[in-house]
């Protein structure tokens, strides 16, 4: 079987702490063995591009405020959104602070991904993607090593041909992989036929890599579905929303309702995402359980980077 397929039916990663204040691309994950899960959520962005970090409370650093130390390993920026042109090469620079009491070391690797309507990222091989990047680039170096306190510095070159492979986007996923030795299991009570089986409970953080060039169009995505859902006692409303353009998006969606009996206002969780080109995807916004009965309009919003209009849908519904 392919160890990608393998990985994604046994793995599972999830997300520790990202710093910043909405949903974002990149994520700070845990692992409980040393293969990595092709599945990252995309609506864990970080498009404040603030710093991906695992974080433990020291309770005996507690200060005046009742404020508790923290400590852990920081990875900035969370994200890199590149427009290079043809022919370009470019460094970046990604920082890697272990701010813990020990040491510790990391693998980095470059993956491929594939993006599903939930935003779920499906990894692959590194330059087998069809808009793959890491095809063009080059990471140095492959493992770093951080004493306590110490920080470091991962570089990338991103080397654009100059073909026409170059006029397309592309996106790749670097992971900063945390290394653990293995440990010789001891059992209580073993025998011959005694089998042991361990688990070394490791993290990674994920930083996407995304590539427009000049040539792309970023504002072509249109709200396909806008729907209300009732099952099991909860509310949702759910857009829809395609890339129908050649480049990627970076978009704001959020709903408004309004109460057509009072005219109260409000506002459901405004959600930031990352939409490639050729994928729709989908969101729920869950309806207060306090929501007053009564008629209500529905007005669905996406926002996107680089356009000056929005697109919206609006419907009206009746909460009983």
């Amino acid at each position: 079987m392919n160890i990608f397929k393998l990985i994604n039916l046994l793995f599972f990663i999830f997300i520790i702490t990202a710093y910043g204040s909405a949903q974002n691309d990149t994520n700070a994950v845990t692992k409980e063995n040393k293969e990595l899960n092709p599945s990252v959520d995309d609506n864990s962005v970080n498009e404040n591009n603030e710093e991906l970090k695992t974080s433990t409370e020291d309770n005996s650093a507690k200060n005046d405020n009742n404020d508790f130390k923290t400590s852990g390993v920081s990875v900035s920026p969370a994200h890199f959104h590149l427009k290079m042109k043809p022919g370009d090469v470019k460094t970046y620079s990604i920082t890697v602070r272990n701010d813990t009491k020990k040491k510790n070391s990391f693998k980095v690797n470059t993956y491929d991904f594939n993006m599903d309507r939930r935003g779920k990222s499906n990894f692959i091989p590194s330059g087998t993607g069809k808009y793959s990047l890491s095809k063009w680039m080059n990471i140095f170096p492959t493992f770093i090593e951080l004493a306590a306190g110490e920080k470091k510095e991962v570089n990338f070159t991103v080397s654009i041909p100059t073909d026409s492979s170059a006029n397309k986007a592309a996106w790749s996923i670097i992971m900063i992989e945390q290394e653990e030795p293995k440990k010789i299991l001891d059992p209580d009570n073993k025998s011959d036929k005694t089998i042991a089986l361990g688990i070394i409970p490791t993290f990674a953080f994920g930083i996407y890599v995304y590539q427009n060039p000049p040539n792309v169009t970023t504002n072509s995505i249109e709200i396909t579905n806008f729907s209300k859902i009732s099952k099991d006692s909860v509310n949702t409303i759910n857009i829809e929303a395609g890339n129908m353009g050649t480049g990627i998006a970076y978009c704001t969606a959020y709903v408004d309702l309004t109460n057509l009996s009072t005219g109260q206002q409000k506002r459901l969780l405004v959600k930031k995402f990352t939409i490639v080109p050729e994928v729709t995807r989908e969101f729920s916004f869950t309806l207060p359980k306090t929501l007053e009965e009564g008629k209500y309009l529905a007005v669905g919003v996406l926002d996107y980077k680089g356009s000056e209009e929005i697109q919206a849908a609006k419907m009206k519904f009746v909460i009983n």
